[in-house]
């Protein structure tokens, strides 16, 4: 998995990193290796914004949170994006499922 951290008026600093990197790998771990994180994080006066978005074969998936705290709006969008790989992971794999049912139905004709 690729992460990039970029900052709109703000400096990222190794901490910050840090943080992201932990919290990516506990919560996204069933990313493939071929999967783009890229993470936005701004500041304008006490609010702060943090956008994840996460690319891979086939979807995109974008989670984004604003609060006045920065570690929890990373917090919070990652935990977003991960609401919405899991939506998409079952909805393949229901999908995969009525494929073959399908399949079987017709071999058996």
């Amino acid at each position: 998995m690729k992460l990039t951290v970029a900052g709109i008026k703000i400096k990222i600093t190794q901490a910050i990193e840090d943080h992201l990197h932990k919290k990516i790998e506990k919560s996204l771990k069933s990313l493939p290796e071929s999967a783009d994180v890229h993470v936005a994080l701004t500041v304008e006066k006490y609010r702060h914004f943090a956008e994840v978005t996460v690319k891979d074969k086939g979807y995109t998936v974008h989670g984004e949170s604003e609060t006045n705290d920065l570690y929890t709006a990373m917090d919070e969008a990652v935990e977003r994006t991960e609401k919405q790989l899991k939506k998409h992971r079952d909805r393949s794999k229901s999908l995969k499922i009525k494929q073959n049912a399908a399949e079987k139905d017709k071999q058996v004709d």
